[in-house]
């Protein structure tokens, strides 16, 4: 089991107050759809089974999206915030093309009546969730996810919403804030900048016992219910740690160099680019190495979850990226996906 991760564009159609394009000085003119259509051919001639695809927002590519994906040969979440009138001009014709065969979004509120919230994240959550009711209703055989990012502001709202989204039938990923812990947290604000959003010590029984709640939610659509399983504090802090392998394959950030994980852009790491590979496979894993142990540590589900299911059962690990699958889940319920 090989995973990837990529970032087609560090563009953004939001003014969000804490955006990926706060530390972009160090990056280079986005590639173009040729480049990107021989860094996919890379990454299938490196074996990768799955690759997660990230923006900041993919669909600002357009009809260059398409081009791109039908060169994609390896399978793959693609993430969007499905902002209008972006969504609605390119939806129909993304997924009728079968091209684009999933629709994954952050959502980190429920839309439900009586619940308003003068929040970012909530008026994205909104878009995700009327995206999510759209596909469902036109493509319904897509790939769909929900990613969950708990904070002490929604934690409240996480049974709500995991309930909400697996009625749906888009399966669940939960993630846990971050922040930038030492500088090179490149996507992340500094702590004090979101004190308001992180937990302490006296929320550790209150968070167990919400994670709790959800692991008994009926016919769970949950990807992820291993990793919200581990130490509490673990998962508040940044607790966890790679030991200098995230996930194996690259991470190729939106100008073709190479960064240490999604996370981090890392020091040795972007001396290469994703075009360098295979030749120097083995100079570019030494670099990941030095720049993940240098690495004070994180609580990514993505890289855990990789961990786990290659030290237990790396052939359901695969599906489980691929397919979302789950030893919880019925096989019937998992993803019809084309393994390409």
């Amino acid at each position: 089991m090989i995973n990837s991760l990529t970032y087609l564009t560090r563009r953004c159609p939001r003014k969000c107050e804490y955006c990926a394009l706060r530390n972009t000085e160090n990056i280079g003119s986005e590639l173009s759809s040729r480049q990107w259509r021989k860094a996919f051919e890379i990454l299938k001639e490196l074996s990768i089974d799955f690759n997660l695809i990230l923006g900041n927002e993919t669909w600002l590519l357009g009809r260059r999206l398409l081009k791109i994906m039908k060169a994609n040969k390896v399978p793959y979440a693609l993430y969007t915030t499905c902002p209008e009138p972006l969504f609605h001009r390119y939806r129909k014709a993304y997924f009728q093309s079968g091209y684009i065969d999933n629709l994954s979004c952050g959502i980190d509120y429920p839309v439900r009546e009586g619940i308003q919230i003068e929040d970012d994240s909530y008026h994205k959550s909104v878009d995700a969730w009327k995206g999510f009711q759209w596909i469902k209703a036109c493509f319904p055989n897509v790939d769909t996810q929900g990613t969950i990012t708990l904070h002490k502001k929604n934690i409240q709202y996480a049974p709500q919403l995991v309930e909400d989204l697996s009625r749906l039938g888009v399966f669940v990923g939960i993630n846990f804030i971050h922040w930038n812990k030492d500088g090179r947290y490149d996507f992340f604000p500094r702590k004090e900048e979101i004190a308001d959003l992180l937990f302490n010590e006296s929320d550790y029984s209150t968070v167990e016992n919400i994670l709790h709640k959800i692991l008994d939610i009926p016919n769970l659509l949950l990807q992820n219910p291993e990793f919200i399983s581990e130490k509490v504090p673990v998962l508040l802090n940044m607790g966890w740690h790679c030991g200098g392998n995230p996930y194996v394959g690259p991470t190729i950030d939106a100008d073709g160099h190479l960064r240490c994980c999604g996370y981090r852009r890392g020091i040795h790491t972007p001396k290469y680019t994703i075009f360098d590979l295979p030749e120097y496979l083995e100079e570019w894993g030494e670099a990941v190495y030095q720049d993940a142990m240098e690495c004070p540590g994180c609580a990514w589900s993505y890289p855990w979850m990789f961990h786990f299911w290659d030290e237990t059962d790396p052939i359901l690990g695969e599906k489980v990226f691929s397919q979302h699958a789950g030893r919880h889940i019925p096989e019937e319920k998992w993803s019809n996906r084309k393994i390409k």
